[in-house]
């Protein structure tokens, strides 16, 4: 099997339009167990940390690591939504080396729309890869990174939904999950 790496180096904010913070320890400040689940799947070495020298700043920031093998790791968390005029806005990092057609990886940033019981509705996803063959459909909307250094985003929920996602019923939203994500495909 070819060696893969995935990694997502993230920092960010999600709020409503009003400003007010919906995250906890949106910042990273406080131990990833604060506010944060940590997931994965599969075979080879995965993990999610934070430290202070990702960034040139001197802020935490949090990271995603998937090594070898099919799987994934994650690190994500859910909040109510007060409504969908929420406004994301993150700086992230995506790398990902190795890989071919049909064993590859991929490094992801997901906000996931949710009702209220949790059930998925949809999906928009911040995408680096060289050979994912995902596809965009009404509820899952790939956003294609192009420039994996540093790099801020911004994203209105509100637009998300009614532009690019027709499949998902704003009305229904009452969660927001957003999460670092880095993968490994074995074909």
């Amino acid at each position: 099997m070819k060696k893969e790496l995935t990694v997502l180096i993230l920092l960010f904010v999600v709020s409503t339009i009003h400003g007010s913070e919906l995250l906890t320890n949106g910042d990273f400040e406080q131990a990833l167990t604060t506010g944060w689940t940590f997931t994965d799947s599969g075979y080879g070495t995965k993990l999610a940390d934070r430290a202070v020298d990702y960034h040139p700043d001197l802020d935490y920031e949090a990271h995603t690591y998937k090594y070898d093998n099919p799987g994934w790791a994650r690190l994500g968390q859910t909040v109510d939504a007060p409504s969908t005029s929420l406004e994301l806005s993150f700086w992230a990092k995506f790398e990902h080396s190795g890989g071919t057609s049909t064993c590859w990886p991929a490094s992801c940033f997901s906000v996931c729309y949710r009702d209220g019981s949790g059930s998925l509705l949809g999906e928009t996803r911040y995408v680096y890869s060289t050979y994912a063959n995902w596809t965009s459909s009404s509820t899952l909307h790939l956003v294609t990174v192009s420039a994996p250094g540093w790099t801020g985003y911004t994203l209105d929920i509100e637009q998300e939904l009614d532009q690019n996602l027709p499949g998902v019923d704003p009305d229904r939203v009452a969660k927001v999950e957003v999460a670092l994500f880095s993968f490994t495909n074995s074909g």
